[in-house]
C-alpha cells in the first residue's frame, strides 16, 4: 500500500514543484515598457510661390544652312589655269579665285565677233540694194504711166482716124511688158525688205553671241562677289571641265540662317506673332554669352512633326558653316500669373506638392511651357493656389497627400 501511494505522491510533487516554480518566474520577470511607433519625417527643400509675367522657352535643335549658296559653273568648255582658293577658306569682295585658259576665252569671242561684223556687211549690203531697187521701182513706175499716156494718145488719134489699128496694138503691147517690168520691180523690193528683216535678226543674233562671249570672259575670270566662304572646289589646275560643269562652291557669310522645326504646339502662336509683326527671338549660349537669333520667317510646307522655322544667325556666329547642328531656346510670347519652378517639384506632367502644415498636399498644374533660371530649363506653370504658397522642390519616388516632411527654404 505504502509503495503505490509513493509512486502517486512522487508526480504530484514534481508538478507542483513546477508550478511554484513558474509562479514564481512570473511573478519576479522584469516589465518591459510599450514600444510606441514614431512617424518617419521626409526632408524636402522647399521655394516660396513667386507669380511673375514671364515668357516661356522652348528648346529647338536646328541646321545652319546658307541662302545664298552659289555653285559657279564653268561657262565654257575648257581647261582650269588658276585655282587661287581652298575649300573652307574666306575671302574678300573682288578677291580672284579661278580662271580658265585664256585661249578657251578669246579664241569664241574672236569668233563671235568676227560673225558680228560678216552680219553688218550683209545687212549693209541688203540695205544698198534696197535702196537701188526702189529707185528701180519709182523709174519703172514713171515709164509706165509714159506708156498708160501712149495708148490713152493712140486712141484718141484712132477716133479721128489719124492712126491705124496696128500702131494701137503696138502701144498696148507696150504697156502690158511695162506693167510687168513694175511688178516684178515691186517685186524685188518687197523680196529685198525681206532679207532686211532677216539680215537684222541675224545681226542680232550675232550680237548677243558677241555679248555672250565677252560675259564668258569675265566668268572665267571668276572673283569674288562679295565677302564670302568657299564651301567646295571641285576642280583643280589643269583639270578639263565641260560647259556648265561645276567649278566651285561658295556662299556669303552674311547669309547664314538656322532652320529648326517648330513643334505644332507653337505654330498658332508663332504665326500670330509674325503676322502681328511682334519680334520673336532664340537664343543660343556660347561659351562667353548668350547670342540672339531673329525668327524671319516660317517654311512653305509642314510635315507631321511641325514646320521649319528660319532664325537670322547675327555676324558674331559668322565661324559657324553650313551643316552644324545648334540647339537654341526660342522665347515665346509672355504669359501671366506664372509660377517658375525646377522640374524636380513636378510629378507627372501635371502634378506638384504644396506644404500645408508640415504634410505634402498635392495640386494638379497646368505646364505652359520652360524658362531658363540660371543656365537650367525650370517648367512654367498656371497654378490654382495662391502666391507665397510654399512647393515642395524634391523629387520624393513615395510622394503622397498628407506625407510628413520638414522642410528647408531654397
Amino acid at each position: 500500500m505504502f509503495h503505490k501511494l509513493k509512486r502517486i505522491l512522487i508526480p504530484l510533487l514534481i508538478i507542483a514543484v513546477a508550478v511554484a516554480v513558474f509562479v514564481y518566474m512570473k511573478s519576479t520577470k522584469p516589465e518591459q515598457k510599450p514600444v510606441s511607433v514614431q512617424e518617419k519625417v521626409w526632408m524636402v527643400e522647399s521655394m516660396v510661390a513667386e507669380f511673375e509675367t514671364l515668357s516661356p522657352v522652348q528648346t529647338l535643335y536646328g541646321k545652319v544652312e546658307s541662302n545664298s549658296m552659289v555653285s559657279a559653273s564653268a561657262p565654257v568648255t575648257g581647261v582650269v589655269d588658276k585655282v587661287l582658293v581652298k575649300e573652307g577658306e574666306s575671302v574678300k569682295k573682288g578677291q580672284a579665285l579661278l580662271s580658265i585658259s585664256e585661249p578657251d576665252l578669246t579664241i569664241p569671242l574672236a569668233q563671235a565677233n568676227a560673225d558680228f561684223e560678216d552680219a553688218k556687211a550683209q545687212l549693209s549690203l541688203q540695205r544698198l540694194t534696197n535702196q537701188a531697187n526702189q529707185k528701180r521701182f519709182e523709174h519703172e513706175s514713171k515709164v509706165l504711166k509714159l506708156k498708160q499716156t501712149a495708148v490713152q494718145r493712140s486712141q484718141q488719134l484712132m477716133a479721128k482716124n489719124l492712126a491705124s489699128q496696128s500702131s494701137l496694138d503696138a502701144a498696148n503691147e507696150a504697156l502690158v511688158r511695162q506693167e510687168y517690168v513694175v511688178v516684178g520691180s515691186k517685186l524685188a523690193v518687197q523680196e529685198n525688205q525681206l532679207k532686211i528683216a532677216q539680215s537684222e535678226a541675224r545681226l542680232a543674233k550675232t550680237k548677243a553671241a558677241l555679248q555672250q562671249a565677252e560675259l564668258n570672259l569675265r566668268r572665267g575670270q571668276l572673283v569674288a562677289p562679295y565677302d564670302a566662304r568657299i564651301a567646295k572646289v571641285n576642280v583643280s589646275e589643269g583639270s578639263r571641265v565641260n560647259a556648265g560643269a561645276v567649278m566651285i562652291s561658295f556662299y556669303a557669310l552674311e547669309s547664314l540662317e538656322l532652320r529648326a522645326k517648330l513643334p505644332t504646339s507653337l505654330l498658332v502662336s508663332v504665326t500670330k506673332a509674325l503676322q502681328d509683326e511682334v519680334a520673336m527671338n532664340a537664343f543660343y549660349q556660347t561659351a562667353t554669352k548668350e547670342e540672339s537669333l531673329r525668327l524671319l520667317r516660317l517654311a512653305g510646307e509642314a510635315t507631321t512633326s511641325g514646320v521649319d522655322a528660319f532664325f537670322a544667325v547675327p555676324s558674331v556666329l559668322s565661324e559657324l558653316r553650313p551643316g552644324e547642328l545648334m540647339e537654341i531656346n526660342l522665347k515665346g510670347v509672355a504669359e501671366d500669373s506664372v509660377v517658375a519652378v525646377p522640374y524636380s517639384a513636378i510629378y507627372g506632367n501635371d502634378r506638384l506638392y504644396l506644404i500645408e502644415d508640415e504634410r505634402l498636399v498635392s495640386h494638379t498644374v497646368n505646364v505652359v511651357g520652360e524658362v531658363l533660371r540660371d543656365g537650367r530649363l525650370w517648367a512654367l506653370v498656371k497654378p490654382d493656389f495662391a502666391a507665397g504658397s510654399r512647393i515642395s522642390i524634391t523629387h520624393l519616388p513615395n510622394a503622397t497627400t498628407g506625407l510628413k516632411v520638414s522642410e528647408v527654404l531654397k
